[in-house]
């Protein structure tokens, strides 16, 4: 019999129609065990994974937004099983922005999650991992991570509780920080490239979508090793805003203050405090060494998705 658990992030009002369907799979599939186990608090879902893989299952669902996949993955790091015993990680994308969801293909469909399940449709997908070095703290990542203005976005996004939706409250949030945002003395290298000066945004990444489905990075593949890394550097409001339109559609910004780059490790360094964000949530400050690890994570996702050809 598989185990299937489900850590779902309460906060979302969406969750009081989802968890009825969910009890109701549970219900039906008798010949599966079904766990589903509901956040209460900020953190929750790291110490609920952590717990679930030292006990054991087979599938292990995130359902939520970015933020509360990120935690899973960090929960499941804690874990003392060893790696290769960690069970395959899921996603049913019901936050706020679910940009990772776009990359890797899945739906909020539980219908098409539990066909992934019965045909164990899994793939190798690379993780980020994000060594802090002032306190020496580590933290995993699985689609984008930021420094400059997107931790900052993240932080006002966290205290915005108006009514407006996510993809006006982020574009309201990034104009404000053009405006108020002083731009970060930054040098950023890699073992084959290095760049330094004044930065407005850098996104190192491993899934394409990033800040609400702008298409920072639309060559990232999620197996192939490697970050895209799109650094934004001196760029002012009019040149972001003329290029939005693009962005959204996945074309690269021709602009002498947006360089692109690949690397499969980054050290970030700032004499100022520049901040780092990953996965929509706020990681610290640099400096910081930012590095792959290939084929960590055994992901469901369906065929069509897996990129990297295998």
């Amino acid at each position: 019999m598989k185990r299937i658990v489900f850590i779902v992030n309460n906060k979302n009002q969406r969750m009081a129609k989802l968890i009825p369907q969910l009890e109701q799979v549970a219900q039906e599939m008798n010949t599966e065990e079904i766990v589903i186990k509901s956040t209460h608090r900020p953190k929750h879902a790291i110490a609920f994974a952590q717990e679930v893989v030292d006990e054991g299952c087979d599938y292990l669902i995130a359902v939520g937004g970015d933020g509360t996949l990120n935690e899973v993955i960090n929960g499941m790091h804690l874990s003392k099983m060893p790696q290769q015993k960690y069970p395959s990680l899921g996603l049913l994308p019901y936050g706020s922005a679910n940009d990772f969801s776009r990359t890797a293909g899945v739906t909020s469909s539980i219908e098409e999650l539990m066909a992934l399940i019965r045909s164990d449709s899994t793939y190798d997908i690379d993780l980020g991992k994000i060594l802090t070095h002032q306190d020496q703290e580590i933290r995993y990542f699985i689609n984008v991570a930021s420094a400059g203005l997107g931790p900052e976005v993240v932080k006002r996004l966290e205290l915005d509780s108006s009514p407006f939706g996510p993809a006006f409250k982020y574009f309201k949030h990034i104009i404000q920080g053009f405006i108020r945002y002083v731009k970060k003395e930054v040098s950023c290298s890699s073992s084959t490239w290095k760049w330094e000066g004044p930065l407005l945004q850098m996104a190192i990444a491993n899934g394409r979508y990033y800040g609400n489905a702008v298409q920072t990075a639309p060559e990232a593949e999620l197996s192939d090793g490697q970050f895209q890394v799109a650094i934004f550097a001196d760029l002012s409001i009019w040149d972001y805003l003329k290029n939005y339109g693009r962005l959204k559609k996945g074309v690269k910004i021709d602009h002498p203050e947006v360089i692109y780059q690949v690397a499969d490790e980054v050290l970030l360094e700032s004499k100022d405090n520049c901040g780092i964000e990953a996965d929509g949530e706020y990681v610290g400050l640099a400096p910081a060494t930012i590095s792959i690890l290939p084929k960590t994570i055994r992901f469901l996702m369906p065929m069509s998705a897996d990129s990297s050809g295998e």
